[in-house]
């Protein structure tokens, strides 16, 4: 961003707390990384931090796992990218694949094997991604009922607690993507067996098709 001006203390805090929710830690959590306590990343976000901070300011861009620049206001490159030019998550995930097919090689000889754990895997990603989507709609949703102004007047009229809100929401959600997850590795379990135990690969197709089946009926239901 050229020329760009840093932000308010409060702005910064502002940034603090969206980039938290983001990725989904809470205070206690945040403040064990930049080694303070719960209050303080609290007041931190409540009254903000001066950007010029710099010491503080990298402490939390690095447990917030974005930029100085982008919680001062500098960029709205929120994203810490490595020198291929990759995120954070991008890079893990890469790496992570790499490691699999290295050991992949490493140790299975026969390519049908390596095919069958690679198709395996493949399939596995293609649920967890549906997963992920999933997940996506919960914080969706989470953040439209948390940012209802009748709902924040209810939660302090009755003394709500904001967990009996958001729980029902996460486990309504996610609760059959989790158990198609949990039926995709119990049939990984059997497909070697012999006799009525055995699982084909069909069956994990079928879940997976399932499973995006499902998913496309809950997209299209709140389509505009």
């Amino acid at each position: 961003m050229d020329n760009a001006e840093m932000l308010t203390p409060k702005e910064v805090g502002k940034r603090i707390k969206e980039r938290r929710n983001e990725i989904g830690i809470s205070m206690p959590e945040l403040g064990r990384r930049v080694g303070v306590n719960k209050s303080t990343i609290q007041r931190y976000e409540t009254d903000g931090v001066n950007p010029n901070r710099s010491m503080i300011i990298n402490g939390l861009a690095d447990a917030l796992q974005t930029t100085p620049e982008w919680l001062t206001g500098l960029s709205e490159e929120k994203e810490v990218k490595d020198e291929d030019g990759r995120t954070i998550c991008e890079g893990e995930v890469l790496d992570h694949l790499n490691s699999f097919w290295d050991a992949v090689n490493r140790t299975v000889q026969p390519e049908v094997q390596r095919r069958f754990l690679t198709s395996t895997l493949c399939l596995l990603i293609d649920l967890f991604s549906i997963t992920a989507q999933h997940y996506g709609r919960t914080l969706n949703e989470i953040d439209l009922l948390v940012g209802d102004e009748t709902l924040k007047k209810s939660i302090q009229q009755y003394t709500i607690h904001v967990d009996d809100i958001i729980v029902p929401v996460y486990r309504r959600e996610m609760e059959a993507p989790i158990e198609d997850m949990k039926r995709f590795l119990d049939g990984l379990l059997h497909i070697f067996d012999k006799g009525r135990t055995r699982v084909d690969t069909v069956y994990l197709y079928n879940i997976l098709h399932d499973a995006q089946v499902r998913l496309n009926a809950a997209n299209d239901s709140v389509a505009p």
